[in-house]
């Protein structure tokens, strides 16, 4: 193929490559909103919150999709082995200047847009991870609270409950 059909290639690859970090950028701003609501403590945006993270991934799955395609028609267009459109490291060290050079800077720039969403994920994790331990805490605290007596004794039997004077009285 001509060096046009590179260009071209190099040009698609590049719009892809874009579109995966705007959904990395998408899907930062959402963790940073959950993040304020997990610390505002509220259920119902949060579930709202997840569908949208859900529909993000779904997308950067397919653009995903998209990259690798578009990786696999450079190294076409440059006559590799598939092998070479492997990864975007290998593919872009066969590429001449100015090429390389673009699609170095949006594969570091797409690293680390994908670190910063990992962060912020795991922040989030540590905080619902600490809420649902203080929810259980207090559940059990509350069901230690309300539970009666134990209704069995260490050796099977059941325990006899004091009988209200009210019920002695009927029953004469």
């Amino acid at each position: 193929m001509s060096t046009s059909a590179q260009t071209l290639a190099v040009g698609t690859l590049l719009g892809a490559l874009g579109g995966i970090s705007r959904l990395q950028n998408e899907l930062a701003s959402l963790l940073n909103h959950e993040h304020r609501i997990l610390t505002a403590m509220s259920v119902e945006d949060l579930l709202k919150l997840d569908a949208q993270k859900e529909a993000v991934l779904q997308r950067a799955h397919v653009q995903a999709q998209v990259v690798k395609i578009c990786m696999q028609a450079l190294a076409q267009a440059m006559r590799l082995p598939e092998t070479e459109a492997s990864s975007l490291s290998r593919l872009t060290s066969h590429l001449k200047e100015p090429d390389r050079t673009r699609l170095r800077q949006a594969q570091e720039a797409l690293i680390a847009l994908t670190g910063k969403v990992r962060e912020q994920n795991r922040v989030n994790d540590r905080l619902i991870h600490g809420s649902l331990a203080y929810v259980t805490q207090f559940m059990n605290l509350l069901r230690s609270m309300l539970a009666g007596a134990p209704g069995y004794l260490p050796n099977g039997t059941i325990q006899e409950s004091p009988a209200s004077g009210r019920l002695l009285a009927l029953k004469g």
